[in-house]
């Protein structure tokens, strides 16, 4: 999957001797492309077989995310948190769920999800199944039952909320007849949702042109950044490519912001001799005993197209990219520690400049991370509802011919 950072460790002394701005062709720009081809894969793998965007597996998975039914309030989908126009999150610091509850914590990006080896921030879940079936009971989301998500796609029937979906219903069976001998259940459900999530895969981005040899495809700017990122930025050795993420927890500092309180964190007391009420333990918080080391430790996310998925942490608290690599210049000078927990110590080995006032390597790492946007999916085309409501979808029109060799339970 993803280099080991000991691996990426090894660019850090090759990295950090450029002084001068590169130039597309620049020798110092084609050491670094091979230097990153002989210490990481050059391209992301499969992330697992028929999973293509018109595979039945994923049409049934992606109906399924983006409709609100799911939910006890009729209203809240998977896709409300994580929305493909914003890099599949949603735009807010802490998602909202059923009744307008917060929750805990940042939506993020579900670019990459088929490479990461744990789910969610604080990493609670190993498997795209398991954290598929968290969000439908948690009273802070979707606020649900699996007996009612069972019943509302048997038989078409919303119980909350007194209503009939016949389009809803016919969809399902065809869909869970084809692709899992009919068979509704909590884990064919889960099965599908993580099958779309694993299709969410960006590839194509201009750095990814630049690493197959294309010169031009990264401004001097973004190769700057990238020299960066891969040297005394040490960004490189929790996001190593091509996946972007080692998919490990880590203390970077994080601030708490003030908008986070009491109610979401109700077993603080007894985490690691006790955790102030208002604070995220993060990967502390998942187990009894603590692992207390990772208190305030959380997922290092993919980076894989970022930009879009502002605003950004654990919690939301930076609104911009610009925001963010000043943190970790701020890190690295010293200047900021985090609230809860240890920092990690390779925070402290970031060495960032602001040269005459002008933050250069600040901005050249916003221009490298803006390199790593490549292509994006759209959701269905009846957005957030339930399938078949508006005439036959493309994917009843799927379902409705038997399609051999497809997955089956």
């Amino acid at each position: 999957m993803t280099g080991r950072l000991s691996r990426g460790s090894l660019l850090l002394p090759i990295f950090a001797i450029a002084c001068t701005v590169p130039q597309p062709g620049d020798p110092v720009a084609g050491n670094l492309r091979r230097q990153l081809l002989r210490s990481f894969p050059s391209a992301l793998p499969e992330p697992g077989p028929d999973l293509t965007p018109d595979s039945p597996a994923v049409q049934l998975g992606e109906a399924l995310f983006f409709d609100p039914n799911l939910s006890s309030c009729g209203t809240v989908a998977c896709a409300s948190c994580h929305l493909p126009e914003r890099g599949f999150s949603d735009g807010r610091r802490v998602s909202i769920g059923c009744g307008g509850i917060s929750g805990r914590r940042n939506s993020g990006s579900l670019y990459g999800a088929a490479y990461l080896t744990h789910l969610f921030w604080d990493g609670r879940a190993d498997s795209l199944e398991l954290q598929a079936m968290d969000p439908v009971t948690d009273p802070r989301e979707m606020a649900n039952s699996w007996e009612e998500v069972v019943r509302y796609l048997s038989t078409g029937e919303h119980r909350a909320t007194g209503r009939r979906f016949v389009a809803a219903e016919r969809y399902y069976r065809a869909g869970f007849a084809q692709v899992y001998h009919g068979q509704i259940s909590p884990e064919t459900v889960a099965a599908a949702l993580a099958a779309y999530q694993r299709s969410l895969v960006s590839t194509d981005s201009a750095f990814d042109r630049w690493l197959a040899g294309e010169d031009a495809a990264l401004t001097p700017a973004q190769v700057q950044g990238a020299l960066v990122f891969f040297g005394r930025g040490r960004c490189g050795e929790c996001h190593p490519p091509p996946a972007f993420t080692d998919s490990l927890f880590h203390n970077v500092g994080v601030p708490a912001p003030r908008y986070e309180s009491a109610e979401p964190f109700p077993t603080n007391a007894g985490i690691c001799g006790g955790v102030p009420v208002h604070l995220d333990p993060g990967r502390a918080g998942t187990v009894n005993p603590a692992p207390c080391e990772e208190l305030g430790a959380f997922r290092t996310p993919s980076l894989r197209n970022v930009e879009l998925s502002a605003p950004y942490m654990h919690n939301g608290v930076f609104s911009s990219l610009d925001a963010v690599v000043q943190h970790y210049w701020s890190v690295g000078r010293g200047t900021t520690s985090p609230p809860i927990g240890q920092l990690d110590h390779r925070m402290r080995l970031i060495r960032l400049t602001d040269s005459g006032g002008h933050p250069d390597d600040l901005r050249n790492l916003v221009e490298f991370l803006r390199s790593l946007t490549g292509s994006t999916r759209d959701g269905p085309p009846w957005g957030i509802a339930p399938p078949g409501g508006s005439g036959l979808s493309p994917a009843e029109t799927l379902f409705s011919q038997p399609t051999p060799g497809k997955q089956g339970s």
